[in-house]
């Protein structure tokens, strides 16, 4: 498997909503890009394969190159990869976000998916500390897709897949009109909000997806923003009074890892770094196909300007489409839950902002990201539990916990085991995960996944080693 990905500024129109809260415009838009587009190329794969990537560096000198303190946002044309979700080596050239590949440089990523790899939604970004948050806003990310079992059940195969990355576009509009993105203050939350910009789908504001009465369809899902999570309801919206009835779809699939069961839901939470595979089907909750006409894809946590994000048109001849049973996904789900007897020790990672200091202190367990720092050592081929929390703060601040290479497990309340590798936690709650170090030993991160607060510091080096070199990791 080659790819190409060439890095440079590319001349785009992308879409807003003017004040009077239904009417398109279209800012000219000159951002950093893969392939002169506002997506990546869709990568596809299987287990067993090897992902051959060359990233190609087409950007300018870089103009804030940095200070001595890293956790000041700067790098912004260096980049480089994260395969987010992938088990990878996160050593030499695979998924070593320690790579900096400046402007006119080029790398190639030689990255091994294991034959044992699970089937699933995955995605890559650029993760240079200092700059992810500003290179995701314009739009550097992509779907990596694996493809496997899960693929070949008759209900999943037979049903049209979409795509839908969703994409926050950060930018200030120029004295020439052209958006471009070359400060950090066009990034944290309110001021991405106060420019009036809004989530798009696929570099789409508001694209048009189109269903059969009855059809199902699997929709994967991708949350590619750099701080905006969206609460995703499919709903039947009266013209008259607005008056919405969300409709029923089926998760099979979270952060890429198939869950085993077939769980109807009127609502997906998909917080940023976040994949949910959604079985979309055109019928009501009694499961009777559609009437024709125009249904909409909200984001049930937002302001009523900000709240559609896309149109879906169900129309044409009518259809019986079948879902997959849980008999037949059980068995695809990969992993064995973690027993207590397996578990070795308890790890803490704590996210948290010092108001405190100027500027303020991003912090995990009370230290800024210090990428001179020794790495909190964990053994291969042992399991741990992590307890990981954000403790209530004065100003309002959503964080969510990323690791790279292992996924964890999670109890939810309804004592359904799931495996993801990101988690958004609410303030002041403590969540137990656990997890197995599989297979790679090396250097990697866990982070705040809401970008920014990673380039400002909320983000700390781990270490798998060998048994053989296993001692005990520096206090916290």
């Amino acid at each position: 498997m080659d790819v190409r990905l060439e890095v440079g500024y590319c001349d785009k129109k992308i879409g807003r909503i003017v004040k009077d809260g239904c009417t398109k415009a279209w800012d000219r838009v000159q951002l950093r890009t893969y392939n002169g587009e506002l997506q990546g190329p869709v990568i596809k794969a299987r287990a067993g394969d090897t992902l051959n990537i060359t990233l190609d560096n087409k950007l300018p000198p870089d103009p804030n190159p940095g200070s001595d303190n890293p956790n000041i946002p700067h790098g912004f044309n260096i980049t480089n990869l994260h395969f987010h979700g992938l088990h990878v080596s996160p050593a030499g050239n695979a998924d070593n976000v320690n790579i900096a590949v400046g402007p006119g440089q080029r790398f190639h990523y030689e990255v091994k998916v294991p034959s044992d790899h699970p089937a699933g939604t995955y995605w890559y970004h650029p993760h240079k500390h200092g700059s992810v948050a500003l290179q995701l806003g314009s739009g550097m990310a992509g779907a990596l897709i694996i493809r496997g079992d899960i693929d070949e059940v008759p209900a999943i195969e037979d049903a049209e897949e979409k795509l839908l990355i969703f994409q926050q576009f950060a930018y200030a509009v120029g004295p020439d009109g052209i958006g471009r993105l070359e400060s950090y203050q066009h990034i944290p939350f309110p001021a991405w909000l106060s420019l009036g910009r809004r989530i798009c789908i696929n570099g789409e504001l508001e694209p048009t997806f189109r269903l059969c009465p009855g059809e199902v369809q699997r929709w994967r899902l991708i949350n590619a923003d750099f701080s905006e999570g969206v609460n995703l309801k499919l709903v039947k919206r009266d013209p008259r009074t607005r008056a919405e009835v969300p409709l029923t779809q089926y998760q099979i699939a979270l952060d890429g890892i198939t869950t085993g069961f077939l769980e109807g839901v009127t609502m997906t939470e998909l917080h940023p770094g976040y994949r949910v595979d959604l079985l979309v089907r055109a019928a009501d909750n009694e499961g009777r196909p559609l009437p024709e006409g125009v249904y909409w894809l909200v984001d049930d946590d937002s302001e009523p300007e900000r709240r559609d994000l896309a149109r879906i048109v169900v129309k044409g001849r009518r259809v019986r489409h079948a879902l997959p049973t849980e008999r037949e996904l059980r068995p695809l789900a990969p992993f064995k839950p973690i027993e207590d007897h397996e578990l070795t020790g308890t790890q803490e990672a704590i996210y948290d902002i010092d108001f405190s200091k100027t500027p303020p202190q991003f912090r995990v367990n009370g230290r800024p990201y210090d990428p001179h720092a020794r790495p909190r050592q964990l053994k291969v081929d042992t399991a741990e539990r992590w307890l990981v929390s954000s403790p209530p703060s004065p100003v309002s601040a959503a964080h969510s916990f990323h690791i790279h290479v292992n996924p964890f497990q999670l109890t939810r309340p309804d004592g359904r085991v799931i495996w993801k590798d990101t988690i958004f936690m609410p303030a002041g709650v403590t969540l137990e995960l656990r997890t197995r170090y599989k297979r790679y030993i090396g250097t990697f991160v866990h982070h705040c996944h809401v970008v920014d607060h990673g380039d400002l510091g909320m983000m700390e080096s781990l270490e798998i080693i060998p048994p053989r070199m296993a001692h005990e990791h520096p206090p916290h």
